[in-house]
């Protein structure tokens, strides 16, 4: 995931560490990369993986809740609000 690099030291995060990303519909483990080309408080990850091609069987897609648009039932996310918090060496969210 990248982050500003003020947002990720508020974090006690690093380029490379992983952080475990959430929000109300689930959450990721995911690798941190800092830019300071990033808005602060704007986490940035692309789609990514495949679910089928990944250990953990998730991607990105697992931090929103698949509501659907009022015109068209498409997709209503242009955005997801999630919290990053820094995971310890046996994974647990510190």
């Amino acid at each position: 995931i990248l982050l500003h690099p003020a947002d990720a030291a508020a974090r006690g995060l690093a380029d490379g560490v992983i952080a475990l990303v959430s929000s109300e519909a689930g959450a990721i483990p995911l690798h941190v990369a800092t830019s300071a080309d990033m808005l602060p408080g704007v986490a940035l990850s692309p789609k990514g993986r495949w679910p089928s091609l990944d250990a953990a069987d998730a991607n990105i897609n697992v931090l929103y809740d698949g509501r659907k648009s009022d015109m068209g039932e498409s997709t209503s996310v242009h955005g997801v609000e999630v919290a990053i918090r820094s995971l310890d060496a046996a994974g647990d969210a510190v």
